[in-house]
């Protein structure tokens, strides 16, 4: 049986000083925070499909972590970031940590929060270790953060408005794995995954086809090459990923939308996909994350004056392999 649906909703877009990490994590934890969505409704953290966001200040902020508000397993997300070098738990397939780039992890059975750098950020055994989500700082001056969630997913994108790029983070109860087997689901009937553009290069604009290259890309398609994008879920009952530590998941399946995708009546239409091991074991079905044609990133999707969604995508202002996430 399938589990029940997620709302996503879009928080909105924040700026910070261009180059700025721990302003990026300030603008993270301002969005995480927010009193308000993009439309102007009512967003009450804990409830709904608002999350609850903390920071760490040290002098300046140095890490942000949130809390969905449906989490049976007591799962905690986190990102942090140096302008220094700084010892952090990396995860493979990333060989070493490195300064000036956004990480992110995630934490099953989490208890107090201690500090980003430390093996246990939350007190007890369960973190996965970071990869990196973004370009060093020093290469791209990213200076805007938009973000997206629902009852238990997290889509965090960085952006650089002179080049119109990103670079992009997804965290949360992300796969419906289609079943409660032994093996194939946590406790909750869930897969927890979390993934990431990498360092290596910007979010790609033709990320649903791997002829449009090797990395950049996103929603469950990992490389095992360290600092490209990864992507991963904690097989059950560990925090372990499939497949070992540095488990990658990918597509089952690689698309070019383009602007034909349609229905015959002309409706945009909305395509689920599924993600397998690298092995090419069966993993699940991403939750109200659909394919569509090519579109901008941060859009409303709408029929009539009806929500239905809002745009996904790699590049501002242009249209590109996109999804929608549904609300």
């Amino acid at each position: 049986m399938a589990l029940a649906a997620l709302n996503w909703r879009y928080i909105g877009v924040r700026s910070f000083t261009a180059g700025s990490i721990n302003g990026a994590l300030d603008a993270v934890y301002d969005l995480g925070t927010a009193v308000t969505y993009a439309d102007g409704s009512t967003r009450t953290p804990g409830s709904g499909s608002a999350w609850t966001w903390a920071r760490e200040v040290s002098g300046v902020t140095v890490a942000c972590n949130g809390t969905p508000p449906i989490n049976a397993l007591t799962m905690k997300y986190i990102i942090g970031g140096t302008v220094g070098a700084s010892a952090y738990t990396f995860l493979t397939p990333d060989t070493a940590t490195l300064a000036n780039v956004i990480v992110y992890g995630m934490n099953r059975a989490s208890g107090a929060y201690t500090t980003w750098t430390s093996a246990t950020p939350f007190t007890n055994a369960g973190f996965s270790g970071y990869w990196r989500g973004t370009r060093t700082f020093v290469t791209v001056p990213y200076d805007g953060v938009a973000m997206w969630e629902s009852q238990e997913g997290c889509v965090i994108q960085f952006s650089h408005t002179a080049s119109s790029t990103t670079s992009n983070i997804g965290l949360g109860a992300l796969v419906d794995p289609l079943s409660t087997g032994a093996g194939n689901a946590e406790t909750d009937g869930r897969l927890y995954m979390m993934w990431g553009s990498g360092s290596n290069t910007i979010s790609n604009a033709s990320w649903l086809n791997n002829g449009g290259g090797a990395d950049g890309h996103m929603w469950g398609n990992g490389s095992t090459s360290n600092g490209n994008c990864h992507a991963g879920v904690f097989a059950p009952g560990t925090n372990v990923m499939f497949g070992g530590a540095g488990g990658q998941t990918t597509r089952f399946g690689n698309f070019s939308p383009s602007n034909t995708l349609v229905s015959t009546n002309g409706d945009i239409a909305r395509v689920p996909f599924t993600v397998v091991t690298n092995t090419g074991a069966f993993v699940g079905q991403l939750r109200q994350v659909s394919i569509i044609r090519d579109a901008a990133t941060r859009l409303t999707y709408q029929n009539g004056a009806t929500v239905l969604g809002y745009t996904h995508g790699t590049t501002l202002g242009t249209q590109t392999d996109a999804v929608v996430l549904s609300y």
